[in-house]
């Protein structure tokens, strides 16, 4: 019976042992990582980081520390790819926002945006004021709220606190759907809607998906766009000010 056990918890123990080692190569050569970083060994931190992000072991300071290397060696692409992946998943963080302006200094294409709707441009700000994980719990509160104000209104028998908890209730009601759809915007800008950094030193944005389409207009390394629909190896993109093209799937990296 005790070997008929053993038997059965031997997989299970050895896969948390390897997970385990896993973990402490991991932080291992994140550690290691920053002792090259501060050693103004760029190229070697670079190759320790980098290796982090493939094996899966991503975080907000392991791309802004990969921004940082990029900075030091002059990567303007590789900079603003990494302090934007790094904004993704901490969109609240001072020294990334502070870092990706600075570093977007240094992009050649200066292109001003289409002036948005005042109300779209409104709920855009407010959205990405909070994090989605900060909106979620709004949301609930607001529902929590909502519950109790409801079942306050069933059960107490004073007209006066019926008729304050139902008014409540009212405007706790449009505040919750207020919340959820900012709530969902904030997740769709953060998760949803893909963007993309020009990888290649400069690039003319094409026409039509395939080499024989015109030139529309040239863009350099560094700078952001919308990704909007894919055909093979191509994507269409759309910059800042509106213009909408075609560019090879190498010469842009995915945020």
């Amino acid at each position: 019976m005790f070997k008929c056990f053993l038997k059965i918890l031997f997989p299970f123990v050895t896969a948390l042992l390897v997970s385990m080692q896993v973990v402490a190569d991991s932080q291992a050569d994140f550690f290691k990582a920053n002792e090259y970083y501060q050693k103004q060994d760029y190229d070697n931190a670079i190759k320790l980081y980098e290796n982090l992000v493939k094996s899966g072991n991503i975080s907000a300071e392991v791309f802004y520390n990969l921004g940082n290397c990029y900075y030091k060696t002059g990567n303007v692409a590789k900079t603003i790819l990494n302090y934007e992946r790094a904004l993704r998943l901490a969109p609240d963080d001072d020294d990334i926002n502070f870092n990706l302006k600075i570093a977007s200094l240094k992009v050649v294409d200066k292109i001003d945006a289409v002036p948005e709707i005042f109300y779209k441009r409104w709920i855009k700000d407010v959205a990405s004021a909070l994090s989605p994980d900060a909106w979620s719990k709004i949301l609930l509160s607001c529902e929590w709220l909502l519950f109790l104000l409801l079942a306050m209104y069933v059960v107490t028998r004073s007209a006066s606190l019926k008729k304050i908890s139902f008014v409540l209730a009212t405007v706790f009601f449009f505040f919750t759907i207020i919340t959820f759809l900012l709530s969902e915007k904030s997740y769709s800008m953060t998760f949803v809607d893909q963007h993309a950094i020009v990888a290649s030193v400069s690039v003319y944005v094409k026409s039509s998906p395939d080499e024989k389409g015109s030139d529309q207009f040239m863009i350099h390394e560094g700078t952001k766009v919308d990704v909007l629909d894919e055909i093979g190896d191509w994507k269409k993109v759309r910059i800042a000010n509106g213009s909408l093209g075609w560019l090879k799937q190498n010469e842009i990296e995915d945020i």
